[in-house]
């Protein structure tokens, strides 16, 4: 099997070390996981900020990828479709190694709003508003706007939750008021 392009593992290795030890980790760390020269990173990234949101904007693709499964295989139900998200989170809460949501932490560390996090995030956040309208349309609310943006804080609120609560009881609470918000709303 052929090894992966530097970049992809510039990726991969920054990811990682993102993930379990924040975003003071050093570009030479990066670089030492990755078995590349510093030099690679900046051929590859004009910054470490570049890197950090190449990064997220990756971890948000991947979980779109893995949602979209999901929900096709729910497909013909939209209350099941609608409470997908909360599933996939809690399956992944009681992981001990679970550090919280990369794009998330990501909104703690880097306060600016120009900062490549933040546009990461804010573009998740539109995708994430997005389907959960769709969802909750198709589920039979009355106003899917509000309840996509109520069924947003509840899935941060789960994500935060999970870094102190591994049992994923946060994520069931989550779908259960996802439901009741579809049915009220």
């Amino acid at each position: 099997m052929p090894r992966p392009a530097a970049r992809d593992r510039l990726l991969e290795a920054a990811r990682e070390l993102f993930y379990a030890h924040g975003y003071s980790v050093s570009i030479d760390a990066v670089t030492e996981r990755a078995n590349v020269a510093k030099p690679t990173v900046y051929a590859h990234f004009k910054s470490k900020d570049a890197l950090i949101g190449t990064v997220l904007t990756a971890a948000s693709d991947e979980w779109f990828t893995e949602l979209d499964v999901e929900l096709e295989r729910r497909d013909g139900d939209p209350l099941a479709q609608l409470v997908a998200p909360f599933d996939l989170l809690a399956a992944n809460l009681p992981d001990p190694s679970y550090h919280g949501c990369l794009l998330v932490n990501s909104a703690a560390v880097f306060l600016t709003p120009e900062h490549p996090a933040h546009h990461a995030l804010a573009i998740h956040d539109e995708r994430m508003l997005a389907l959960f309208e769709r969802l909750a349309a198709a589920a039979g609310s009355t106003q899917p706007t509000v309840v996509a943006r109520q069924l947003l804080v509840l899935y941060d609120g789960v994500k935060t939750r999970g870094l102190v609560d591994h049992t994923g009881t946060a994520a069931s609470d989550a779908r259960a008021a996802a439901t009741a918000l579809v049915t009220v709303g």
